[in-house]
């Protein structure tokens, strides 16, 4: 965060770098038989809205703008709860989602874009009763149209992977 405060032309002109090299990156994942892309900030959440809009949410746009017309491209920015409808007007089929928004609110402001996630991963050391309850009420948050039922973000190096494979298990065969 120092470097885009103290170095902002610098910043994009890395950014420009590294966004041209993961475009690159990308179509050769795509030409090798990648059936689809996400692409994830992780860190999206540490920037003030007018520096993820600047810094981060530009860069993904370029890239989506390469990648999307040959591959469904799905944008996943952690904590970038505020940017939903930003990120929506980008070129992009899916809009991951973390554990910080509400469904109904992110299926307003998501523009009819197809929505992943939202689960908190450490639902996952909950009790299968908890997880079976949390995911049911994800599940009817979220409705069945344009909907990907996963976690808000990555699995921890300790989770039980029985617990793991019931949520799968109990997403596949919900019925509302």
């Amino acid at each position: 965060k120092q470097f885009l405060y103290t170095q902002p032309e610098l910043s994009h002109l890395l950014l420009e770098k590294i966004t041209q090299s993961t475009i690159n990156y990308l179509k050769g994942q795509v030409a090798s038989g990648a059936d689809m892309i996400q692409l994830f900030d992780s860190w999206a959440g540490v920037l003030s809205p007018e520096h993820f809009y600047e810094f981060s949410l530009k860069y993904i746009s370029k890239i989506c703008d390469a990648i999307q017309p040959l591959v469904p491209v799905t944008v996943f920015a952690k904590d970038a709860h505020y940017a939903v409808n930003r990120i929506s007007q980008i070129n992009c089929n899916t809009i991951g989602l973390d554990w910080t928004i509400n469904p109904i609110e992110a299926r307003k402001a998501a523009s009819g874009k197809t929505l992943q996630g939202n689960a908190d991963p450490c639902l996952l050391y909950a009790d299968e009763k908890t997880i079976a309850s949390e995911a049911g009420k994800m599940l009817n948050a979220f409705g069945k149209q344009s909907y990907i039922a996963n976690l808000g973000h990555g699995l921890y190096p300790d989770l039980d992977k029985e617990k793991v494979k019931f949520f799968v298990e109990f997403i596949k065969s919900y019925k509302a």
